[in-house]
């Protein structure tokens, strides 16, 4: 952009100032990766350090300036103690704008350009700065409205003191500053208005930045940046799949699964098997740029289209390499292992079968059934050896009829057989850690986070239960091992889950005895509750890292009993996002929370996060909330939070109860 454009385009400007701070760095202290708020001027006052303003690299002297604009990292290293100021101003076009202008403002915005200046004459700058900084420190709105009008003088002045010496301002690379702040916020909630909103400019424009150079969606590219530092992970180290998730992003390790097969082609546990020590990584859609990320001077991104140009500073980038690699020798020595084990039980049936003259093969049932229907089967000269067909979520399974050694892989839904007194012999990590099921678990062998084939298999279980977010690969694996009962996670509601193990367990009647008596619990208290929240409504907030999670009427917190058992309203968008729709959960910023927060607000830290939760319940819009204001926040526990079997709902039950009536029922 010319000078004279840019003076134009300030000529047309309303200008608002945000903060004027004086700072001070001794020798060889930094100011480490500061992402500006809104433009911004750093005026240097004594000494000097060497100051970058993303690609911007310059040794910041006595005197010198350096303007950068809203979203541009920051970072300063002080070679001699130094003193500077940090001016925080905030520009639009003052109404009304003609079209001609607004256009040129998306296109060339002055207010982020980004430029270094050594005024021939600082004294005036100087002067105005040092006025500025005293009437804003004064906290009084009449000298805040003349440090106001000095910034346009110091805009004046700097302004002209530029033109005489002919110095262009240097527009920055958005690209390069959105994939910097994707690259530094990936396990953050992002969308595609915070990043418009962020760094000043439309959604459509961003949109199409990102189309024309990256030749993808700005989500897209966020996703690939997502699954690279999650193959890292799976390569370099072992987390929980849950903790996994969150850590890149995801609110749950179900929709991690699922975009990280999208992805890579590959189930994580997979993918880690295949590719730990074996060099290069399929990628699956393949994704290359049109053109570079930056120009080739740039100093942050490669500009080789064969290379993986994200750079990552902690875990590095993984090699791509198209096409799809052979499975690793272990895993296919396991599966061979598998099938002659299979291979020799059915030769030994056979025989025996053959030497009696008769046939013991199951009958074929009817593929209509409805889903999780169970029919006996006519093998029962063998009350060990009877066996039913069950339907879960994928199709026909034949089952044991008196499962006596069950591992339960879903993570979450152990509680389901603990109430009906049926005790699995081994579990996911995840079922093993509900604060509700204390004293119920004793001789449950824990399996882990990611349970192998080879440990599940020394176990000699007669029945697998997982739900169906399980890979294709890992049922397989299990499918030579025992029968495996996929159920459909997140479908219908906690009762309905529980006839399912009802059916499984053939313990129908004692579910059912359990719903009944949850029934008439809610008959007793519904009345009350109701008469004491009436019409007010209740939301469940949950911080995670350095964002927050609205929850609806799926998956645990209390959703179900709040919304579902004792009907109680929600925020419009909680109505209308979590509990009318198919989300779980819904990722917010804090900005959002008054949107989000009900009258009466269910809130606990992110259960298995080292996130700090008072980035959340310490701020200022947290703080304003009148739930918090009125007393009308409760606590839940925050490891017991995520269950929703009946040990858990009766536990919620109570707690719900006495927040809203004060005592327990």
């Amino acid at each position: 952009m010319k000078l004279n454009d840019h003076i134009k385009l300030w000529n047309h400007a309303s200008v608002k100032v945000l903060d004027i701070r004086s700072c001070r760095l001794e020798a060889g202290t930094e100011l480490p990766l500061y992402q500006l708020p809104a433009s911004a001027f750093v005026y240097a006052y004594q000494g000097h350090a060497r100051v970058q303003m993303d690609d911007l690299q310059v040794t910041l002297r006595q005197n010198q300036i350096v303007h950068g604009g809203r979203g541009a990292v920051l970072q300063i290293l002080a070679e001699e103690s130094f003193e500077y100021w940090l001016v925080l101003y905030k520009a639009v076009l003052m109404l009304p704008s003609s079209k001609k202008l607004l256009q040129q403002l998306e296109r060339e915005d002055p207010f982020k350009y980004q430029y270094s200046f050594d005024p021939p004459y600082p004294v005036p700058l100087l002067n105005k700065l040092e006025q500025m900084y005293e009437d804003w420190m004064t906290f009084d709105p009449l000298h805040s409205l003349h440090a106001r009008t000095l910034f346009y003088q110091f805009i004046y002045e700097l302004l002209g003191q530029m033109q005489r010496q002919g110095i262009e301002p240097v527009k920055p690379d958005l690209l390069v500053q959105a994939l910097r702040y994707m690259q530094d916020h990936y396990m953050e909630p992002i969308t595609l208005d915070t990043l418009a909103e962020l760094f000043d400019c439309s959604v459509s424009y961003l949109s199409k930045l990102f189309k024309n150079r990256m030749n993808g969606s700005p989500i897209r590219v966020l996703t690939e940046i997502r699954m690279e530092v999650a193959a890292n992970y799976l390569l370099n180290r072992n987390p929980p799949l849950q903790e996994l998730a969150e850590r890149v992003g995801y609110p749950d390790a179900h929709t991690f699964s699922r975009n990280f097969k999208k992805h890579y082609g590959l189930p994580p546990a997979q993918f880690k098997l295949q590719f730990r020590g074996h060099g290069p990584v399929p990628k699956s859609p393949d994704f290359h740029p049109k053109s570079a990320l930056a120009g080739d001077n740039s100093r942050c991104y490669s500009i080789i289209s064969n290379e993986n140009y994200y750079h990552l500073r902690k875990l590095g980038g993984l090699p791509v390499k198209r096409g799809t690699k052979p499975a690793s020798i272990a895993t296919a020595a396991l599966l061979l292992c598998f099938t002659l084990l299979i291979s020799a039980c059915s030769t030994v049936s056979n025989t025996a079968n053959n030497s009696t003259g008769t046939n013991n093969s199951l009958p074929v049932s009817a593929t209509n059934q409805e889903a999780g229907t169970a029919k006996e089967s006519s093998n029962t000269g063998n009350a060990a050896a009877a066996t039913k067909t069950y339907m879960d979520s994928k199709g026909e399974v034949t089952i044991p009829m008196n499962p006596e050694r069950i591992i339960d892989l879903t993570g979450s839904a152990i509680g389901n057989l603990l109430v009906l007194d049926v005790k699995p012999i081994a579990a996911a990590d995840g079922s093993l850690k509900n604060p509700f099921h204390e004293g119920r678990l004793e001789h449950i062998i824990n399996v882990g986070a990611e349970p192998n084939a080879e440990a599940i298999l020394e176990l000699d279980p007669d029945l697998i239960i997982t739900f169906d977010y399980i890979e294709e690969s890992q049922y397989e694996q299990l499918a030579q091992i025992a029968p495996v009962v996929r159920l459909k996670y997140g479908s219908g509601t906690p009762q309905d889950l529980l006839l399912e193990f009802g059916k499984i367990t053939r313990k129908e009647a004692a579910a059912q005895q359990w719903i009944e008596e949850w029934n008439a619990k809610i008959a007793e208290v519904k009345p009350e509750i109701t008469k004491v929240v009436g019409d007010k409504t209740v939301s469940i907030l949950q911080p995670y890292a350095k964002g927050i999670y609205a929850w609806g009427d799926k998956g645990g917190r209390g959703g179900e009993i709040l919304y579902g058992d004792l009907e109680l309203k929600a925020p419009d968008i909680i109505q209308k996002t979590l509990i009318d729709g198919e989300e779980f959960g819904g990722d917010l910023s804090i900005e959002l929370l008054p949107e989000y927060a009900g009258d009466y607000i269910f809130t606990s830290n992110w259960g298995w996060d080292d996130g700090d939760a008072n980035v959340v319940y310490g701020s200022k819009v947290w703080k304003s909330l009148p739930a918090l204001k009125n007393n009308q926040v409760f606590f839940i526990d925050e490891k017991g939070s995520y269950y929703n079997d009946p040990i858990s709902l009766d536990a919620q039950l109570k707690f719900i109860v006495e927040s809203f009536l004060g005592t327990g029922k």
